[in-house]
């Protein structure tokens, strides 16, 4: 369920179905035209450093990155609106080398942000300069996994009649989902570095009804970091296999291993050992080495015998962690 801003309780749809309950919901839905996703930074975490691609390119299991889910949910939430698409365009920064020609699912398209510098303010007032002023825009942070399906978050700020609404956990902490009404983004100036959340919002609040939709549970996991990265594939996996309750911990009983992902091009032993940790292209890990709750790089290699726990194994890191003697192989 959700909270709205009066502190008031509302149960989600448990179909999937949107209901359009509201005639002003309704015509909201009606009028949301993309959904931008957000991939670029302004500096590169340490994770992206250590993998060398983007949020979005890393893997959740076998078949899926980050990327794959999110296209699933954009299928699911046009289906539910009765559209027969609904453009997914995902923004990357301009000093990005990422291909913006490189195949990917039908429908997302992949852009460089159109100016140098705008923030996040002021790169969606860009985009939304190519929509009339009563069509909606969903902005969305692309670096997460969402643990709630999109048709029913957008449902649920649809329902707030707002020209923007914040999706947030029940502190007010935004989850990185947004419903922009585009004319509310007019005034936001065309040159220059706007953040969407110390800038744009309090300016907008003074002409336009901005709320918040408030939810209980998280709607999303976040991923920023080599942990909050491998806490949401764990919640991915364990959800997947349905023996997951969500609570505030990814992990409950880190001893026993939940997923293993090893990419095409990586070098993995078979006397290896991988625990809730993923080996990306090009990676090595070597004769009995033992790799808990990391990320391999590339060119990162975990030699023979070593323990890499907790870390990131990149081209010059390699076995950066001491080796451990873990509870469960004594």
């Amino acid at each position: 369920m959700y909270l709205d801003s009066d502190k008031q309780k509302h149960e989600i749809p448990k179909g999937p179905t949107i209901s359009r309950g509201s005639t002003n919901a309704a015509q909201n839905l009606g009028q949301i035209r993309a959904v931008v996703l957000l991939a670029g930074s302004v500096r590169a975490t340490t994770l992206r450093k250590a993998t060398d691609r983007f949020i979005m390119d890393l893997p959740v299991n076998a078949q899926k990155t980050v990327l794959d889910c999110w296209h699933e949910q954009l299928d699911d939430l046009a289906f539910e609106l009765g559209l027969d698409h609904l453009p997914a365009r995902v923004m990357i920064d301009r000093s990005s080398n990422t291909n913006t020609d490189r195949p990917t699912q039908s429908r997302v398209q992949i852009e460089q942000d159109p100016g140098e510098f705008r923030g996040t303010g002021g790169l969606i007032s860009d985009v939304a300069k190519e929509y009339a002023d009563d069509e909606y825009i969903i902005l969305a942070n692309a670096a997460q996994l969402l643990l709630t399906p999109l048709p029913r978050l957008v449902e649920a700020m649809a329902e707030k009649h707002a020209d923007v609404t914040l999706l947030c956990d029940k502190d007010y902490r935004p989850s990185g989902i947004t419903l922009i009404r585009c004319g509310a983004l007019r005034d936001i100036p065309n040159v220059g570095f706007v953040d969407l959340n110390e800038q744009a919002l309090p300016a907008i609040a003074k002409k336009h009804c901005v709320k918040a939709c408030r939810y209980e549970q998280p709607a999303s996991m976040s991923i920023r970091s080599r942990q909050n990265y491998l806490d949401a594939v764990k919640t991915y996996h364990q959800r997947a296999n349905n023996h997951c309750q969500l609570t505030d911990h990814a992990s409950d009983e880190d001893w026993k291993p939940t997923f293993s992902i090893i990419e095409p091009g990586a070098k993995v032993d078979p006397s290896a050992v991988i625990h809730d940790s993923v080996v990306l292209a090009g990676g090595q890990v070597q004769a009995n080495a033992v790799l808990v709750r990391s990320v391999v790089g590339p060119q990162g290699r975990v030699s023979n015998g070593k323990s890499a726990v907790e870390c990131i194994a990149t081209a010059h890191h390699n076995n950066n962690a001491q080796p451990r003697e873990l509870p469960w192989r004594a």
